[in-house]
């Protein structure tokens, strides 16, 4: 199996981590994942991560053709420095709808990043066939509500989450993305 292609925009490569680097990433092995990502990293980089991480390897050891669709690292292009991370929880389900995730590590937040992978991401969704992108944000993340409110998503829901609690979901239908280079 050839390992998934990153989606480019301006700034950032959104790099799908191969199924042997989480499973590396799960087991705290530092070493054996510095060896296969293929940015830097240390052991900052994926910290907050493990749950998200613990769910991928799963999914991952279950189907590796999901590689494309879950956790991508967010590299800076011209630092190479991981400056979030952003993915779908799964492929689309039969409707084709995906859900996104994404986090922007604090030291670069308020610089648009976030904006710039969700979109990125949801245009290369929208390429593969997916018609429209929910996400579940919980009511005080301010800026997660900024983002998705900017980028036209429409509340449908609510839930509750076993790790966040209450969540509001919001769909965006991929046939009204913002305007955008599309990502290479």
């Amino acid at each position: 199996m050839t390992q998934s292609q990153p989606v480019e925009t301006p700034r950032l490569a959104l790099v799908p981590l191969p199924p042997p680097l989480v499973a590396a990433l799960v087991a705290a092995d530092l070493a054996r994942a510095q060896e296969l990502a293929p940015f830097p990293l240390d052991a900052q980089t994926f910290m907050g991560d493990e749950h998200v991480l613990a769910m991928r390897h799963a999914q991952l050891t279950a189907d590796p053709s999901e590689e494309p669709w879950l956790f991508r690292a967010a590299v800076h292009r011209e630092t190479g420095v991981v400056v979030g991370k952003v993915g779908f929880h799964a492929r689309p389900d039969a409707d084709g709808v995906v859900e996104i995730g994404y986090r922007v590590d604090p030291s670069y937040r308020r610089q648009g990043f976030a904006r710039e992978m969700a979109v990125a991401l949801m245009w290369w969704a929208a390429s593969q066939g997916a018609t429209s992108c929910i996400a579940s944000v919980r009511p005080d993340n301010a800026a997660s509500m900024a983002i998705i409110s900017r980028l036209g998503f429409a509340r449908t829901g609510e839930q509750l989450d076993e790790i966040d609690g209450l969540e509001w979901i919001f769909t965006l239908p991929l046939d009204t993305l913002p305007s955008y280079d599309a990502p290479r």
